[in-house]
């Protein structure tokens, strides 16, 4: 197992446990630590951490549903939105330049954790 292997799996279990355990952290962390992959284009960054999500959210959410702690009313009103953004989403990233969404990437982490860090 090579060393970006290695390192990504620990990064998928620092990632995951955050995320399940706060709501926050998927790609706030793993996109800006795949960009440290050498070669990697921006598309494929996305794509792999939006991928990975799937593995973490499903094993998340099949725990919250055993501690009851789902609200279906809301996930289903928040999933339909969702199903429609992740289309539009995909056509986006398809389409824009890999320097665009690396900056948006960026930005859109400083901001979240601006907000996380200093506002309730």
């Amino acid at each position: 197992m090579d060393i970006y292997a290695v390192g990504l799996v620990v990064l998928g279990l620092v990632v995951g446990t955050l995320q399940a355990s706060t709501g926050v952290g998927w790609g706030i962390i793993t996109v800006p630590a795949l960009f440290l992959i050498p070669g990697i284009k921006a598309q494929q960054v996305v794509a792999i951490s939006m991928m990975a999500s799937l593995f973490n959210v499903g094993a998340a959410s099949i725990e919250n549903i055993r501690h009851g702690n789902m609200h279906w009313r809301y996930a289903a009103l928040i999933g339909a939105g969702a199903i429609v953004g992740g289309i539009i989403g995909a056509y986006l990233l398809r389409n824009l330049p890999g320097l665009a969404i690396r900056r948006a990437s960026g930005l859109i982490a400083i901001i979240a954790g601006v907000r996380l860090v200093f506002f309730r």
